[in-house]
């Protein structure tokens, strides 16, 4: 079976793009699978990719910052050039990711050529806009473009369960139109193994001071406002606690890191590879305030690497913890609840063991090879039924 997956992002540190690149790899490093299964990866983009013969970075006609989302770029690719990516091929089904500039036009170069188009509900944008511009109006307008691009397609894949009703009704999608895909990680990439506290020397941290971790994009929509003002509280109460603060990741609230050392907090920038393995499995603790996310791959890969995490009950994320033994899931933007509770798992060790201990065991069930095989099946299947 051959696919074609198009997506806007892939060159970014994100976990759709870290999906995607699983897919491609698993596709192309799985022998036995890849005889049925030819996964070709299609984006374009200025950043750095991966130089692999299965990914094509198309020419791209002009970009631009996507507005409230600074970290992306909006692309606008020859059309000339999906075409005749498509007539080569000759894909059983295409795959759209990403409801941006490239997935509107391949959708469009597909429906031409009677090509079969799915699709993955990665990311809530409508709950994006709210967030950012607290304008239900806006929402209930991203809304309905969200339901006119995805609403013709074959069939659309959900990241978790949690999203399932939301693409019901915020975007109007039958029941029978949507599932989950099977959520997975890396699970030798992000594995306890990779812990070096030496790690913390390159940026000039103490060792011996607790790690709190995050990792993403350090902006409103990921609840970094929250995040940031819980835990200035937390040392304003509690100024002899012995523990960092790390944010990982690229936004407009990096701005705030002058600011915010006093308070124990550390803004590493952009980090991936190897680098990113080390920091998560010689940290302490993994936090994620977000309410908008469908799935939360950050989540899998804390998890796989050896932390516990806390996590809001709103999103995707709380779908993949296992209350009270591999973290907890704590009532959103309740600050004096989160307040509390990181304070009572930085000063007890016994909970921090516990968390520890179970999350690589319990995340193990997530194994991106298993993922990519349900991924084979979802779009074979479809295929079958048609």
């Amino acid at each position: 079976m051959k696919v074609c997956l198009f997506t806007d992002t892939l060159g970014d540190l994100n976990g759709v793009s870290r999906f995607i690149q699983d897919m491609g790899e698993q596709a192309h490093y799985n022998s036995q699978a890849s005889e049925h299964f030819d996964l070709q990866i299609i984006t374009a983009t200025q950043k750095p990719i991966p130089d692999k013969s299965y990914i094509h970075n198309l020419p791209l006609r002009f970009r631009v910052a996507m507005p409230f989302y600074q970290e992306l770029d909006i692309v606008w690719p020859s059309r000339k050039a999906i075409t005749q990516l498509l007539l080569q091929h000759q894909p059983d089904k295409v795959h759209i990711s990403t409801p941006g500039p490239l997935g509107w036009i391949a959708k469009k170069e597909a429906e031409k050529l009677k090509i079969p188009v799915v699709g993955t509900y990665h990311t809530d944008f409508p709950a994006y806009i709210l967030d950012l511009t607290h304008s239900n109006w806006l929402k209930k307008q991203t809304d309905k473009i969200m339901a006119k691009f995805y609403r013709p397609f074959e069939h659309v894949f959900s990241r978790s369960d949690a999203y399932l009703p939301i693409m019901e009704t915020d975007i109007q999608l039958k029941t029978n139109q949507i599932s989950t895909l099977r959520p997975g990680t890396n699970l030798e990439r992000f594995n306890p193994k990779h812990q070096s506290n030496a790690i913390w020397n390159q940026f000039n941290l103490s060792e011996k001071r607790l790690k709190v971790l995050y990792v993403g994009r350090i902006n409103v929509e990921k609840n970094i406002p929250f995040l940031l003002k819980t835990w200035q509280a937390l040392m304003q109460a509690h100024p002899m606690l012995e523990a960092d603060l790390i944010l990982v990741g690229e936004g407009r609230f990096r701005k705030l890191a002058n600011q915010s050392q006093d308070h124990h907090v550390h803004f590493l920038g952009p980090i991936q590879g190897q680098a990113l393995s080390k920091l998560y499995a010689s940290s302490d603790i993994f936090v994620f305030p977000s309410i908008t996310d469908t799935l939360g791959q950050v989540i899998m890969e804390a998890q796989a690497s050896g932390l516990g995490c806390i996590v809001s009950d709103i999103g995707g994320p709380q779908s993949l913890i296992k209350h009270n033994e591999t973290g907890c899931i704590l009532k959103a933007n309740e600050q004096n609840v989160w307040q509390q509770t990181l304070y009572n798992v930085l000063t007890d060790q016994n909970i921090l063991r516990l968390w520890q201990s179970n999350s690589r065991p319990h995340i193990e069930n997530y194994d991106i090879a298993h993922s990519f095989q349900q991924f084979c099946q979802k779009h074979q299947s479809s295929i079958n039924q048609g």
